[in-house]
């Protein structure tokens, strides 16, 4: 049950961060381009919640909490200098 619950977190992930690659890539602009960076970090949140739900109470799962809140507090910060450096 739990390599099934590892799989669809890693699926969802991984297919999220295409999708956001893909909208980079296909985006003309540099500000809309910024719309489909933010998408990374919910596809960063999934994957580690799939290292959590597999090795809990161990280093690794504590090194994917850890970077888990990392991404929360810098992803808007990053987006949001991004932005304002591209409007000048």
């Amino acid at each position: 049950m739990r390599d099934v619950a590892v799989t669809v977190l890693l699926f969802a992930g991984v297919g999220l961060e295409l999708l956001a690659c893909a909208g980079i890539l296909l985006r003309r602009e540099a500000l809309d381009r910024l719309h489909y960076a933010g998408v990374g970090t919910p596809a960063a949140l999934l994957v580690a919640a799939a290292v959590l739900v597999w090795d809990p109470i161990s280093t690794l799962g504590g090194r994917a909490l850890l970077v888990a809140a990392l991404i929360i507090v810098t992803s808007p910060v990053l987006t949001h200098a991004t932005a304002r450096a591209l409007h000048r």
